[in-house]
């Protein structure tokens, strides 16, 4: 059978005073690409309890943390009283919810792929930290990393660390990719390294040699796959992994 991805979404609150309901939603290019590369695309919703979260990671053998920001009612820019501005801020139940997986993720080894917020929340649950300063609030150079053109066209340079596990996905030290975010992680957290960075310092790409397969790139790779297809590759190691722990599972309790 396949291997089992789960993906995380989030959940619209609806329109007050209107007749709009709250929805769960989640791009629909993260679950083709978990689906053109062999997985099964399973939607995590949130919020849900822990007795929940624990049945689904049961029966996932990958996580895909997505990327979006939320819901909040006073904007992007939350900050946390007394400490420096986090994820925290912008949706408290995708929040904790999100923290729970990757922390299980980790401790049983199950493989996980971050993308964009997706990378920013596995930098802060293995202890990370995000730059107290938004992109607009620091000199970036010539970079846009809230692009104005469509996701699906590269915009920038970002450069690879040699012998990282994202170089040898994509088998490139260089390569143009898409950005859209507004925060950017500082400290990569506990276990994990950065592998790639923008021009202006930036980081772009961080990853783990501790775990079986744990990466976060801060760029849209499923934004890019038809029109550059090498970012299917990034998908294809993930699945792959996801695979491989999947047959390992099935084995050990085969022979319980």
């Amino acid at each position: 059978m396949k291997p089992i991805i789960g993906i995380t979404c989030f959940c619209n609150l609806g329109k007050k005073n209107t007749e709009e309901v709250p929805y769960y939603r989640v791009s629909k290019n993260y679950i083709e690409s978990i689906a053109k590369c062999g997985g099964v695309p399973l939607i995590i919703p949130v919020p849900l309890d822990k007795i929940l979260l624990d049945d689904i990671l049961t029966i996932i053998d990958g996580l895909f943390i997505t990327g979006g920001r939320g819901n909040t009612v006073v904007g992007d820019r939350s900050e946390i009283k007394g400490r420096p501005r986090t994820l925290k801020g912008l949706d408290d139940n995708r929040y904790i919810a999100d923290r729970y997986l990757i922390r299980v993720a980790m401790k049983r080894n199950i493989p996980f792929l971050g993308i964009c917020r997706g990378m920013q929340m596995i930098c802060e649950t293995a202890g990370g930290r995000l730059n107290y300063e938004f992109l607009d609030e620091v000199d970036t150079g010539e970079i846009l990393h809230r692009q104005k053109v469509s996701g699906n066209i590269p915009t920038h340079m970002i450069y690879l660390e040699k012998g990282s596990q994202l170089q040898r996905i994509l088998g490139c030290t260089e390569i143009k990719v898409n950005s859209f975010h507004h925060q950017f992680c500082a400290e990569p957290g506990k276990n994990f390294k950065a592998s790639a960075w923008a021009k202006n310092g930036i980081i772009e790409a961080i990853e783990s040699p501790i775990y079986r397969f744990a990466l976060g790139v801060q760029f849209h790779p499923e934004m890019l796959i038809n029109d550059y297809p090498i970012f299917i590759k990034i998908f294809e190691a993930f699945i792959e992994e996801s695979r491989k722990y999947r047959n390992n599972r099935n084995t050990r309790n085969y022979n319980k």
